[in-house]
């Protein structure tokens, strides 16, 4: 299974050992083709920029989504998330590693770099231009109330099965210095954190959705009958919740039930991230190139690219799709999914 699923793949290769801060702090490199190499998130700036972020510290900035301009950034760590807030903006990656820039992308510099923890981080959220949300794999969890000028790490159990959080009051009871120490160690992955109005929700691991009513403070673990992990969630205008993960697997919230319903399609690969598009309609993006496209009915086209490269996400930007992807950043038409 974990061979299928690609972003978990981007988290076990190339995790830093030990060092110092100073001594592994190095500039990004200069690539000549890096808008060809593996991209990971795609983000719009309040300048109406696209920005990418990607293996080796790069960051790449576009106004049309075809010509591209790397970005000089102080860190060769593989960068996995991108996010802004008005003209600031965050980047976290391997190695624990948080950029920040406050002129919209022209500058960046390190908020915090901790290759000894050995902790990819997998997103990051913003809900104004101080209070911010980065989150990663085995349950990492920060939090910031100052833009990022300090982040404090947090540990959610309420994120953990029902039968887990049993199991750890029992330690609790006993020995809390254990109870901190089984925590930390059987957290699931956090892939995705959301914001849908006043709530907030995370997509994770073992078939982990949980939602915040008060900006991360807490979180309720929902109720999905489905044990894979769930790799993006979001909400599309008029649509819903929807949430997508390994094997092909995208479940939608009914608001009128309150339960998660499988949308039924036929391909098994599994589904990275959720794209808005228009007309109401969500686009699964996922490896080997697949997409399911589903509209404000439920119904889906499923299709897969002729190049089958993995795609990890993508924006709809000046009325066309780019995406990022294993081989870089594309442009890719809506008319190999039989529709515009």
């Amino acid at each position: 299974m974990i061979k299928k699923n690609f972003l978990k793949l981007i988290i076990a290769c190339g995790l830093a050992s030990s060092f110092s801060v100073l001594a592994q702090q190095d500039e990004s490199y200069i690539a000549p083709l890096a808008d060809q190499s593996l991209l990971l998130d795609i983000a719009t700036s309040s300048t109406e920029r696209l920005f990418v972020v990607g293996e080796r510290g790069h960051i790449l900035s576009s106004t049309n989504g075809s010509d591209w301009t790397q970005q000089q950034v102080p860190t060769e760590s593989t960068l996995t998330a991108v996010h802004f807030e008005d003209n600031q903006g965050w980047v976290v990656g391997h190695d624990s590693v948080i950029l920040h820039t406050t002129d919209a992308g022209a500058n960046w510099q390190v908020q915090q770099f901790l290759p000894e923890s050995e902790r990819p981080l997998l997103d990051v959220l913003f809900l104004d231009d101080k209070k911010g949300i980065a989150i990663g794999a085995y349950g990492t969890y920060y939090e910031t109330e100052d833009a990022g000028q300090s982040w404090n790490s947090v540990q959610h159990a309420t994120l953990l099965s029902q039968e887990d959080q049993e199991y750890l009051e029992e330690i609790k009871a006993e020995d809390e210095a254990f109870y901190l120490e089984e925590l930390g160690s059987i957290l699931p992955h956090l892939n995705r954190i959301h914001r849908s109005g006043d709530k907030l929700y995370i997509a994770g691991e073992s078939g982990l959705l949980a939602v915040s009513e008060d900006w991360g403070k807490s979180w309720i673990r929902l109720d999905v009958d489905y044990y894979g992990s769930f790799f993006d969630i979001a909400n599309v205008e008029n649509n819903g919740l929807y949430a997508a993960g390994l094997r092909g697997n995208v479940y939608r919230l009914d608001g009128v039930t309150e339960r998660w319903t499988k949308i039924p399609q036929t391909g098994e690969l599994s589904f990275n991230s959720l794209v808005q598009l228009p007309s109401n309609r969500v686009l699964a993006v996922g490896n080997n190139g697949a997409s399911l496209m589903i509209d404000n009915k439920d119904e889906t086209t499923y299709a897969q690219t002729e190049e089958g490269v993995a795609i990890v996400n993508g924006v709809w930007f000046k009325d066309q799709l780019v995406v990022v992807t294993a081989q870089g950043v594309k442009v890719l038409a809506l008319d190999y999914l039989g529709a515009k």
